[in-house]
């Protein structure tokens, strides 16, 4: 009986506290289509399919301002009237008519816009609350003919409150200071994982997608005096003619207490879980410097010189010219007579090495071409073939992108790879160009799309290449849980955020993409500087010729090498500027000696002078001076 009692106690307190979430959790929908969501977290207003009104229950703070002129939210279909020609945006309006507007279920609402101006269009958007996680789920369905892509968006978020951080350009913030009208970011080429944060001054709200099978998706900001809009856009699968509806991917959006890192650690668990990304070796985790070798020629020589700035053990060189491409053209790589020489100097004084391939490249005037060029990339509007430099006629050795979808290119480029592993073994291998994934005009190949190839080549030339570390030129979602290295483009980006890195950086090391040299190209060096600060990017440095090594006037060059030799910080290493004191030199008296060191002997304990930002002066900064000593 007493068992019989606690299971009834037991019922009713289920049943108050699933009465509970259910009064916490409200959806309404009138006639007009307008919905009101509200949870224990936040309180959301949609008007015409666009969100107009946020509030933060977490935070009571409300970052939308009152409908004022256009709200700079896209919400509607992207129809291509014209083979050849982008797609015409048709966005819902007063003019568009409400159809339907109905509840599924008590936390699920669905409504039907439909506008007949020019051809028969209509747009249905469901929006839910997620029971388990409160998140608003939004997914929108398209009909009309040839359809090129279906948009929901926010508007009216307050400009002065509300910055935009996003995993795009390698990481990047919009605030109230920033010189940007308007911007698109295209998932996965520029966005590089589908999630969007809007911070506030004490939490905010993100918007991110779920979707694991990499369909092409956009979003898109528009400044509108006072405040702004994002809008989250998902396409179809080219090539468009005659496809006749659309249904989006979900849309997750929920608020949140605290900063940015917040909903980001959130999204990077979900990563982790739907992708399984490879851990890095333990020699990559300890890199300390990337090296840009030179190439013209390979000269072994040179080798030693580096030994002496450098630890090779932590070093990694990146070598382009190890092969002669005017005895082959990619895809297949004939090495230089100098590249097994080389390796084996490399390898005998510690060093790693990456040579660079291009990662679904066929040259136009390889004997090769003719079996490929049927899977050329084609652009998914115009239908032109894609890749690099093929209409410079001064340019030697152009590049066609083929789709790695296709089975028969990528079992001749793992072929090739497979026996330059076997006869030279190499550490890494530099991909370039593999975060180029196309909406291909071809449309499936081999039954796959680009993403998926560009996943699967990824996956058959590791398995080919046992213990390979790869890397690429950028990163996004298709590329990072198979790449343990990556560069990252830092010039484009002008106001850089860490939101990148501290998606990605667990599993792949960012490291720079032809960094200028600081001596030779300081104002350059600069852009990139400052960007790769930011993103705790590894110290990258090009190094063409032995001279730069030896040469006395070279000097931030060789602050710059003595800085990853004496252990400093990352930032540190970066932070490479016309009149920079010298490593050591505490005094700045220009020179590293016996005073230097009782400097730095008399303020043990303390905070400065803190030459290896590990926040305290002790022995190891001792030591960086002791070594430094001229």
């Amino acid at each position: 009986m007493r068992n019989f009692w606690n299971k009834c106690v037991c019922i009713v307190i289920l049943q108050f506290v699933l009465l509970s979430v259910a009064l916490a959790n409200t959806l309404t929908v009138d006639e007009a289509g307008n919905v009101l969501a509200e949870t224990d977290r936040y309180q959301a207003r949609f008007e015409n399919g666009a969100l107009i009104h946020f509030h933060n229950k977490l935070t009571d703070e409300t970052y939308t301002l009152p409908p004022q002129g256009p709200s700079g939210a896209r919400s509607g279909i992207s129809i291509q009237y014209e083979e050849g020609r982008y797609g015409q945006h048709e966005f819902i309006t007063d003019s568009w008519e409400v159809v339907e507007s109905k509840r599924l279920t008590p936390l699920s609402v669905e409504i039907a816009y439909h506008s007949d101006y020019r051809i028969d269009k209509t747009v249905r958007i469901r929006i839910s609350i997620d029971a388990d996680t409160g998140d608003l789920v939004i997914q929108q369905r398209g009909i009309s003919k040839h359809i090129v892509a279906v948009t929901w968006g926010c508007g009216y978020l307050n400009t002065q409150q509300v910055n935009l951080i996003i995993p795009a350009h390698c990481g990047e913030i919009i605030d109230a200071s920033s010189e940007i009208d308007k911007r698109g970011y295209e998932y996965p080429d520029k966005w590089e994982t589908p999630l969007t944060i809007l911070q506030g001054e004490h939490g905010g709200f993100f918007v991110r997608s779920t979707d694991t099978t990499f369909r092409f998706k956009e979003a898109y900001y528009v400044r509108s005096g006072e405040h702004f809009g994002i809008s989250f856009q998902t396409d179809n699968p080219a090539p468009f003619r005659g496809r006749n509806e659309i249904t989006s991917v979900e849309w997750r959006l929920n608020a949140y207490r605290g900063d940015w890192q917040v909903p980001a650690e959130n999204h990077r668990n979900w990563m982790e879980t739907a992708f399984q990304p490879k851990q890095p070796p333990a020699w990559v985790k300890d890199l300390e410097l990337v090296i840009y070798a030179p190439y013209n020629p390979l000269d072994p020589s040179v080798l030693s010189l580096l030994a002496e700035h450098v630890n090779p053990a932590t070093t990694l060189l990146y070598v382009i010219g190890w092969y002669d491409p005017t005895m082959g053209l990619e895809p297949d790589y004939p090495p230089v007579p100098e590249w097994g020489d080389y390796l084996e100097a490399a390898h005998a004084y510690g060093f790693r090495v990456m040579p660079r391939i291009t990662f679904h490249g066929c040259s136009p005037y390889s004997p090769l071409y003719p079996k490929f060029e049927k899977y050329q990339f084609r652009h998914p509007i115009r239908g032109h073939k894609l890749g690099y430099a093929l209409d410079d006629p001064t340019y030697d050795y152009p590049t066609a992108y083929i789709n790695p979808a296709a089975k028969e290119f990528r079992k001749y480029v793992v072929e090739q790879m497979k026996t330059l592993y076997e006869t030279y073994p190499i550490d890494a291998l530099h991909l370039d160009i593999n975060t180029s994934v196309a909406n291909d005009a071809n449309g499936l190949i081999d039954g796959l799309t680009a993403a998926e190839g560009n996943v699967l080549l990824h996956q058959e030339l590791a398995e080919a290449m046992p213990g390979i570390v790869l890397g690429g030129e950028n990163l996004h979602e298709v590329t990072f849980f198979n790449t343990n290295l990556a560069q990252r483009w830092g010039h484009h980006n002008k106001q850089p955020h860490p939101i990148s890195s501290f998606l990605f950086s667990t599993w792949t090391i960012p490291y720079g993409f032809h960094v200028p040299n600081p001596d030779w190209e300081p104002e350059r060096y600069q852009q990139f500087q400052e960007a790769y600060i930011v993103w705790d990017v590894l110290p990258t440095i090009r190094i063409r010729a032995p001279g730069m090594l030896t040469n006395p006037n070279m000097v931030r060059t060789r602050d710059f090498l003595k800085s990853v030799q004496m252990g400093q910080s990352w930032e540190q290493t970066w932070n490479i500027d016309v009149g920079m004191d010298i490593v050591g030199d505490v005094n700045g008296d220009g020179v590293v000696n016996i005073q230097d060191l009782v400097i730095v002997a008399n303020a043990f304990g303390k905070a400065e002078p803190d030459l290896n930002g590990d926040g305290v002066v002790n022995i190891q900064d001792l030591v960086i001076v002791a070594n430094a000593f001229e």
